[in-house]
């Protein structure tokens, strides 16, 4: 794909100073070159969350080291808490790279603070739509826009288990937390409760971050996404991304994101549907913008939905790769108002036949305990899915990057079939990982395929 969209980032960056501001220094190392071939003279890049791992740019770089024992969205928060009262040393190195405050502002996807001590960001998280990710209003949101949906209630924590009762359908109930102490993600605010040791557990967990949940059944499938992007002229309704959310009995676990799997034709459908339907109420609802995706679970009665972010998913990112599009700046100049220089069909023509000739994506778990930073080991899975370290003669499955909480096999997208589920990958690479890798993770399953 052509360079298309360079005169758009031009007309923001040429001859700007740019401070990319949040996440950790290596967040922003493809973003650098971009950058400078749309004009930036000097970039800076503020990281709120920590040194991190991974290749990190070749430029001036402040960071803001959170505690030690957060957990990934607790690092989320104090990442965006240092944005809106910067430290003194981030103070005392914005004044010396721009001292008359006239940089561009860039941030992660996540960011909900409208400007870094009086620089503008160039975009940035309204309100009103971080108001529609809490996981209790989102089934009246499903309703207003035509969306079937499975049943559900919404009750105080304490009335969940009595809310329950008539809900689920055979494998257990899932509750979702409020946004009492902000958005969550990854899992981390969803129990699945099957008994009463389950039950008890979730009342523990869920008490610590929410008054109040929504409950529904448990949907037996594969965990998936579909991404939109509103732009002025409509909807661009991307392709479905597999979420990769394997289960240590009934807990959740979040593991990744890929597009190798694909779904039967018309729930493909069905689901870009349910984007562009998402997309037009969120522009009728909060005069939305930008990138957007639908959480749900492909089951053997077609896809349900389960959750709106009004903001980036993870797959985005492997979309966007596949045509070479820079989706964070993108994303920016759509939320600015700027002109992109596509138009909406023309523009989701595009990502969904390189997404579906390209595909990619990969296994990795935040929070996870490593026994050694690794940069870019290869690994192999034989036949049977079994992974090992790769010798020279092989060709890799994926390479795994470790570093801090954080460990990721990012797949060889030659070496993965597509079409069936990557989560029986995802589970072996996860043992691989706690034998040969010294993790400690612990023995996970895959979701059924349907």
């Amino acid at each position: 794909m052509d360079d298309w969209w360079l005169p758009a980032l031009r007309d923001i960056f040429d001859g700007r100073r740019v401070v990319l501001a949040g996440d950790v220094p290596a967040a922003w190392t493809e973003h650098v070159g971009l950058l400078q071939a749309a004009g930036a003279t000097d970039l800076m890049v503020v990281a709120t969350s920590g040194h991190g791992a991974g290749a990190v740019p070749d430029l001036p770089t402040v960071v803001v080291e959170p505690p030690d024992g957060l957990t990934f969205l607790q690092r989320i928060h104090f990442g965006t808490a240092a944005l809106q009262d910067p430290p003194q040393h981030v103070l005392t190195a914005l004044d010396a790279f721009d001292p008359r405050g006239e940089a561009v502002v860039v941030g992660t996807f996540l960011n909900p603070v409208s400007e870094l001590v009086g620089r503008p960001f160039l975009a940035h998280r309204r309100p009103e739509w971080v108001a529609l990710e809490d996981k209790i209003v989102v089934d009246a949101f499903w309703d207003r826009a035509g969306i079937d949906r499975a049943p559900s209630v919404v009750v105080d924590l304490a009335e969940a288990a009595a809310g329950a009762v008539g809900i689920d359908c055979g494998d257990g109930t899932v509750w979702a937390a409020d946004a009492r102490e902000g958005f969550t993600g990854g899992a981390s605010g969803v129990r699945w409760v099957t008994d009463e040791p389950s039950r008890q557990r979730a009342e523990a967990d869920l008490g610590a971050i929410c008054d109040r949940v929504r409950v529904m059944p448990f949907l037996e499938g594969i965990p998936c996404s579909i991404h939109g992007i509103v732009l002025p002229d409509g909807v661009a309704a991307l392709r479905p991304v597999e979420m990769v959310t394997l289960r240590r009995g009934t807990d959740l676990v979040y593991a990744g994101c890929a597009t190798f799997w694909d779904p039967p034709d018309a729930v493909r459908e069905h689901m870009r549907d349910v984007a562009r339907r998402a997309g037009e109420q969120l522009a009728g609802d909060v005069d939305f913008r930008g990138t957007f995706t639908v959480d749900g679970v492909v089951t053997s009665d077609g896809f349900r939905p389960t959750e709106l972010n009004p903001r980036f998913g993870a797959g985005i990112n492997t979309i966007a790769r596949a045509s070479r599009l820079p989706i964070v700046l993108l994303n920016d100049l759509i939320v600015a108002g700027c002109d992109i220089g596509l138009r909406a069909h023309e523009f989701e023509r595009r990502l969904v036949e390189a997404a579906d000739e390209h595909r990619g994506g990969g296994t990795w778990i935040n929070g996870v305990s490593v026994a050694r930073a690794l940069t870019a080991e290869p690994v192999v899975a034989d036949q049977a899915g079994q992974f090992r370290r790769a010798l020279p003669s092989d060709t890799p499955t994926g390479t795994v990057v470790a570093g801090g909480n954080h460990m990721r096999c990012r797949y060889e997208p030659g070496a993965v079939p597509t079409g069936p589920s990557t989560g029986p990958l995802a589970a072996s690479f996860w043992r691989f990982a706690d034998s040969e890798l010294g993790t400690d993770i612990g023995p996970l399953t895959p979701a059924a395929p349907m």
